[in-house]
């Protein structure tokens, strides 16, 4: 194994045993999604039209949600760099003599494991809570929710580079989550939306994101899945180079 594997190999256990050993963070992480399943599923259920998409709305919604998780999962994962800093950790990182690049791809990995965990707890648990899943394609969706991670944690990553404090980092990672969960399609038919709010969701890559997962679920799906394949793998390249960038210049 190469050194800069290694590094990345540590640094990205590193971060996932820590979230494994804190139990209490795990069953938050895991009863969120779940509790959006049958807060918004089972209660807005009656005001969904089937006949809009041919699925129920609570399948229509677990690959929204389940999308949900990668995001507020890979995004808060960044917070570790605030964390590092605080206790001089990060001091260490950043004098070793290895690519800033690999810290950052060893923290974005780490982000996408962590994310992966409670993605495959939605799908596993989903059917027992009436959505009709395809086995097959929540397999397939995998590897779109770990790109779509991967790119989430490198924005993450971007303002954590930025940022001193727990309550600052936390103040703009909420400003930037909301909007891009809401406009995103995730709780909703992105058929007959107001042009305005439509042009929104076309210009949000998570939208492409949902919209993969859900194609491949529930066989649902407003664009081309070549496409949204696509959309996720740019998003991830250019938010890549930008964690790059701005943790390049970080000064612990």
């Amino acid at each position: 194994m190469s050194m800069h594997a290694e590094v990345v190999y540590h640094l990205a256990r590193r971060d996932v045993v820590k979230f494994l050993r804190d139990r209490q963070n795990v069953a938050a992480t895991l009863v969120r999604p779940l509790l959006w399943i049958l807060a918004v599923g089972f209660g807005l259920r009656r005001a969904f039209d089937p006949g809009a998409t041919g699925v129920d709305f609570v399948s229509f919604l677990v690959p929204g949600v389940a999308t949900m998780a990668v995001l507020f999962s890979s995004m808060f994962s960044a917070i570790s760099i605030v964390w590092d800093r605080e206790f001089g950790f990060l001091k260490e990182l950043l004098v070793a003599p290895v690519p800033r690049a690999t810290l950052v791809f060893a923290k974005m990995i780490a982000a996408s494991v962590t994310a992966l965990f409670e993605v495959s707890v939605v799908l596993l648990v989903s059917p027992l809570l009436g959505a009709r899943i395809d086995p097959l394609g929540a397999l397939l969706s995998i590897p779109v929710l770990v790109a779509f991670g991967m790119a989430v944690s490198a924005l993450g990553i971007t303002v954590a580079s930025r940022m001193k404090t727990f309550e600052g980092f936390g103040g703009i990672v909420n400003f930037l989550i909301q909007p891009v969960f809401f406009f995103s399609g995730a709780l909703y038919p992105l058929e007959g939306l107001p042009p305005a709010l439509s042009a929104v969701v076309r210009l949000n890559p998570m939208s492409y994101a949902v919209d993969a997962t859900r194609g491949l679920c529930v066989g649902v799906h407003h664009f081309p899945i070549a496409l949204d394949a696509a959309v996720v793998l740019g998003t991830l390249v250019v938010l890549g180079a930008l964690a790059v960038r701005s943790f390049s210049r970080m000064q612990a």
